[in-house]
């Protein structure tokens, strides 16, 4: 499960679920809603590389909502099936 986090000492946070040290990465998320689904990458995260753990600053969250819903909004009026919105 994903938590929120300060991501400007990743180097220094341990996983509550191991105690590994989080390493900062890119990761995806993806969220289904009515049988679309949508893929978000390049989200930056605090990972555990033991447990696989996955921690998000700030705000986070609430902008992968937003741009999943922004997609969904699309989809619902043009496509169906699966759409994918990559971070460069």
């Amino acid at each position: 499960m994903a938590r929120m986090i300060d991501m400007r000492n990743t180097l220094e946070l341990r996983c509550t679920d191991c105690g590994g040290r989080m390493r900062q990465k890119a990761v995806a998320q993806e969220v289904e809603r009515a049988g679309l689904r949508v893929r978000l990458t390049g989200i930056p995260a605090a990972v555990c590389p033991r447990c696989g753990d996955t921690s998000f600053g700030p705000g986070v969250a609430d902008k992968i909502a937003t741009a999943a819903n922004a997609v969904f909004e699309i989809a619902a009026e043009r496509h169906k099936g699966l759409l994918v919105a990559e971070a460069g």
